[in-house]
């Protein structure tokens, strides 16, 4: 019988993807947008290719002054690029053609749109910041084009000379569209319409879009598990585990890998919604709440935000009109930003209410190329946002028996506030502290709000408080089904440490026992804020001002060993200036005034040498990795690798040509054309700069493999994760800590950078090899030390 429904589920993902694909065409059909569409963007770039040299070899004709068919109405093509014009051309002949238009009209669209284009590429900056800032509607935005002194009239002559021979040239170069004559009585036109082959390959084009988008929902019985052909996941549609290189991976697989058993492990746990939560999100929904969760997102208004009403009692010339034009224009432009966001959380909500009666669910799994495990449905699983994650709760309950366990809950408690690099004792006693708060909010959220709302993963705090209140009222009968998270310090570093066996760094990721979490971030940061005291420079001065901490070095020092550069570092530091200088001094500070780039860049170069400087031995086998990548790239020599867990992973970064014709007339809408077309050479930079990350990344999705295994060897039924968070129930999570230790020390007893280095020195020439810069060695560092790390995972 669930079987049965089980089916009916999955003919309704497809069903449901299939019609939001019609249903989306459809709305730019009806809005005449329809070039951005799958099969839009194809026609477009297919007629793009062929029509370019043919309005190349029109210009040198009409440029050479020759005599020709109209060519003096055709002057207007020498001003515009003629990629542009094929752009312009295609781009409207696909927006219209559908509705079976004269040829007049399509003519007239064309015209008008390559005169629209010429002149907003006349527009001086002065003229150009008018233009956008002016309404949106295009009759305004038109009019208002025209009297710019920059610009000029065009004949209408021109217009329909021009459009007609780009109408006619796409008819004979494309076989996309034809024109055909039509004799209605009293009506007699010529008409533009589709060709047979352009419905055909629309058709196949928009099928196979719907084939490709199901809309991926949560299982209600066990997944199907996967095979040594790595396909499984749904019962009637299943899927291959891997996003690409399945086959390749499946060609090497006997089915008894750790990736393939984890992956099995981890889709076999089951969930179910927490309809308490689920009831909370729903109470501040309908009140419009906007509550945000740490590094963006959370609960937003689905239908957006409201202006206040137009002040119809006061004259249009009036100052608070002027004001209120800001204040909405503000709102508005906060609407279209948040726009995405609103309709995932509406999403999310709708799928959290669809199986909140369920008694368990399931979420197949899916990998990348690396081995890194994925949930396959989106929006409502255990590594979605916030508001998400607190909707779940593991279907399987635990008791929780001893202090230890009740412990790991004040600990997850006090993570998700904000409290994570605390010591052990500190989070729990902080719970301990805030117990009274912590029950009400439990109990009564909505009575005292404020305290569980500034936490900095709100919804998981309040979803704790709610089983903290639940298991301080029922004691020891109470059926836990709370997941804890713990997860790794800098992983990145972590598993560099393990490779290069680097005792100095190590040290600072938690690899050794300490009494008290050692926190990269603050050594970094330590040594940033000792070079700004040490200097009488402005900038050292400014970003003094802002009293940076940690939250300044995370980002970059996280993201530095998976290649990050200094155009990233420049960003991170623009980031968090921007927020904290908002934050103490409001909008006028000194990052909107003149100079604050070199301020940014001054902060930046200082980030990157001092985060370099804490990871030396990482960064000198950053250097040999990217080499080889280099060197494969330019030999174009996929590179291969296995990993602990039984990955065969492939890296091979294909160039791609782009196709980019940027119209500046709505390119924000349905006049841009950007296409990557995959060549049969590979890319060097990325080759170069994917090889570290790909690598690190293929290891701690390994650690997450065996650990998942280890845990289940130890009898832990309840285990998920977060790539490099381990998430179970308080009842068993120090097993899945002891799991997690184990299974790191096991990965790096073995001589893995060694065995890596020599795996990949192989597929590049020798010829190519001597060159080469310094070579990582292995430390001293004994990965045994792991097993007694009391911080590895915090």
């Amino acid at each position: 019988m669930r079987l049965n429904e089980q089916l009916k589920l999955e003919d309704e993902m497809f069903s449901n993807g299939r019609a939001n694909v019609r249903r989306n065409n459809n709305k730019l059909r009806l809005k005449k947008m329809e070039s951005l569409s799958k099969s839009g963007e194809a026609l477009s770039l297919y007629g793009v290719e062929r029509i370019i040299p043919h309005l190349r070899a029109i210009r040198k004709k009409i440029e050479s002054g020759k005599a020709g068919k109209n060519f003096a109405s055709l002057n207007p093509l020498t001003v515009i690029a003629p990629q542009t014009v094929a752009a312009i051309t295609m781009r409207t002949i696909v927006d219209l053609m559908q509705g079976s238009p004269s040829l007049h009209t399509v003519s007239q669209a064309i015209g008008e749109m390559l005169w629209i284009e010429a002149m907003l590429n006349r527009l001086t900056k002065e003229e150009t910041k008018r233009y956008e800032q002016g309404r949106r509607i295009k009759r305004h935005r038109i009019k208002n084009l025209r009297g710019m002194e920059s610009t000029e009239d065009w004949t209408t002559k021109d217009k329909m000379a021009c459009g007609n021979l780009l109408v006619e040239l796409v008819v004979k170069e494309t076989g996309l569209i034809r024109i055909i004559r039509s004799d209605e009585p009293n009506k007699k036109r010529r008409i533009v319409e589709p060709t047979e082959q352009c419905v055909e390959w629309i058709m196949q084009v928009q099928e196979q879009h719907e084939l490709l988008s199901p809309h991926y929902l949560p299982t209600i019985i066990n997944p199907k598990k996967f095979n040594k052909d790595l396909v499984g996941g749904y019962h009637k549609y299943p899927y291959e585990l891997f996003k690409t290189n399945n086959n390749l991976i499946a060609s090497q697989c006997k089915g008894d890998e750790p990736f393939l058993h984890a992956a099995n492990v981890q889709g076999d746990v089951a969930y179910r919604v927490r309809n308490w939560q689920l009831k909370q999100i729903e109470y501040a929904q309908a009140l419009h709440l906007t509550i945000p969760e740490s590094g963006g997102g959370g609960l937003l208004p689905i239908s957006g935000w409201t202006p206040t009403p137009y002040p119809k009692h006061l004259p249009d010339d009036h100052p608070d009109v002027l004001k209120w034009k800001i204040a909405a224009k503000a709102v508005h432009v906060k609407n279209d930003k948040t726009r995405s966001s609103r309709i995932g959380v509406a999403i999310l909500l709708h799928i959290a209410d669809r199986f909140k009666d369920e008694p368990e669910i399931w979420f197949p799994m899916s990998l990348d190329f690396r081995g890194r495990l994925y949930y396959k449905p989106p929006y409502l699983n255990p590594q979605g946002s916030d508001l998400a994650r607190s909707l779940l709760e593991f279907s399987y309950f635990t008791y929780i028996q001893t202090e230890e366990q009740a412990n790991w809950l004040r600990i997850h408690g006090a993570n998700v506030y904000g409290l994570g690099k605390s010591d052990w004792q500190t989070r729990i006693d902080w719970v301990m502290e805030h117990e009274q708060l912590i029950l009400q909010a439990g109990n009564s959220p909505w009575i005292s709000s404020e305290f569980w709302i500034r936490a900095e993963k709100p919804w998981s705090f309040l979803s704790f408080c709610h089983t903290y209140y639940e298991w301080k009222t029922q004691g020891p009968t109470y059926q836990c089904r709370h997941p804890v998270i713990l997860d790794c310090s800098a992983s990145g570093i972590q598993h560099f440490s393990g490779l290069l066996r680097s005792e100095e760094m190590g040290s600072l990721v938690n690899l050794h026992h300490t009494d008290k979490p050692q926190d990269i971030y603050t050594t970094v940061m330590n040594k940033v804020n000792a070079r700004l005291r040490s200097s009488d420079e402005l900038h050292a001065r400014k970003w003094l001002a802002l009293q940076p901490d940690r939250t300044l070095a995370k980002l970059p020092v996280m993201c530095i060993p998976y290649a990050a550069t200094y155009c990233s570092f420049y960003q991170f530091a623009y980031d968090w200036g921007a927020k904290r200088a908002t934050t103490l001094y409001g909008n006028k500070n000194w990052l909107g005034k003149k100079g604050a780039m070199k301020t940014v860049h001054y902060m930046a170069k200082i980030l990157y040498e001092e985060a370099s400087d804490v990871i030396r031995p990482a960064v000198t086998a950053m250097n040999w990795f990217k080499s080889i990548g280099v060197k494969a790239g330019k030999k174009n020599t996929p590179l291969t690798w296995t990993t602990p867990a039984g990955v065969l992973v492939k890296q091979q970064y294909n160039s791609t040509k782009d196709t980019r014709i940027r119209l500046k007339y709505l390119s924000d809408i349905h006049l841009d054309i950007r296409v990557q077309e995959d060549c049969r050479t590979l890319n060097t930079v990325k080759m170069g700069n994917g090889l570290t990350s790909n690598i690190l990344h293929s290891f701690d999705s390994s650690l997450m493999c065996l650990c998942t295994l280890k845990a289940r060897e130890k009898n832990v039924i309840n285990i998920g994760g977060i790539h490099d968070a381990f998430i179970t129930d308080p009842s068993s999570m120090s097993t899945l800590r002891d799991a997690a230790r184990e299974s790191f020390a096991e990965i790096y007893k073995n001589d893995w950078l060694t065995k890596t280095k020599d795996t990949l020195r192989k597929q590049i020439p020798y010829s190519e090899q001597v060159d080469l810069p310094v070579e990582p060695q292995l430390g001293e560092l004994d990965p045994t030390l792991t097993l007694k790390s009391n911080y590895f995972i915090t």
